[in-house]
Parts: C-alpha cells; structure tokens; sequence
C-alpha cells in the first residue's frame, strides 16, 4: 500500500467519522428532547385581562408527539371539582435554538422549557392573556 493510498483510506474514514457522529449527537438530542417533553405537566394557568371571561386554573397538560419533525401536542385539562375536563388540543413546534415551544393555535403560546418546567405565555390579540407555569410529574 502506497502512501497516497492510506492518506486516502484514513482521510474516507476521518469524514465518515465526522458524518456519523454529527448524526448521533443530532439524534440524542432529538431524543433528550423528546423525553423530556413527553409525559404529564401541572400547574397554574393565571388571567392576565380582568374583568374578562377569562379565570385563573390548575391545570394538567398532556404533551405527546406530533407527526412532524419537532413537533408535540399538548391536550390541555383543567381542574374542576377535583377531575380534569379536556379544554382541546394545541399543536406546538419545538425550537431547538431558543429552547421553546410555540403554537399559534388561538392566540400566540410561547414556553420555554427549562428542565422539569415550562414557563410560558399566551398572547391574544397582541395582548399578554395568559401567564402559565407547569412543572413535569416524574
């Protein structure tokens, strides 16, 4: 075997290197931030604009996966009467760089997740609705 041919040889294997450990940190990622994200959330959810039909809550979230890259559903209950009653379901987009989940389903939701809790806002009609703030149950 030349020289040339093994320069050859390790530099192929160098970049399959780099390749492929760039694709299993991307998928830990993925799935650190997929199991973090997955399971049960509650907390409070309180009303921003008084003297609107808008009420303070306990409340539980239900995230689970969506169908696209990034993507999550939270099924969103309150506490009535010590049970949950559904109030509908959010898609949301995760956002890797600022660590946020966001929909624009009814309004503008922000939450920015920060290890076992997400702080988040809701945002109608460009005015600050909601503040919410959940912790995950282990």
């Amino acid at each position: 075997m030349t020289i040339s041919t093994f320069m050859s040889i390790k530099i192929h294997f160098s970049l399959l290197f780099f390749f492929c450990s760039g694709f299993l940190i991307s998928s830990a990622q993925k799935v650190s931030v997929d199991s973090t994200l997955i399971g049960v959330w509650k907390g409070t959810s309180i009303c921003q604009i008084k003297n609107s039909p808008c009420h303070d809550e306990n409340i539980v979230y239900h995230i689970s996966k969506g169908h696209g890259l990034d993507s999550f559903k939270i099924v969103a209950t309150k506490i009535v009467n010590g049970k949950e009653e559904e109030m509908g379901t959010l898609d949301f987009k995760f956002n890797k760089k600022t660590n946020q989940l966001i929909s624009t389903d009814y309004g503008l939701w922000t939450f920015n997740l920060m290890g076992n809790k997400l702080d988040g806002t809701l945002i109608v009609r460009g005015d600050l609705y909601r503040i919410i703030k959940v912790s995950k149950e282990l």
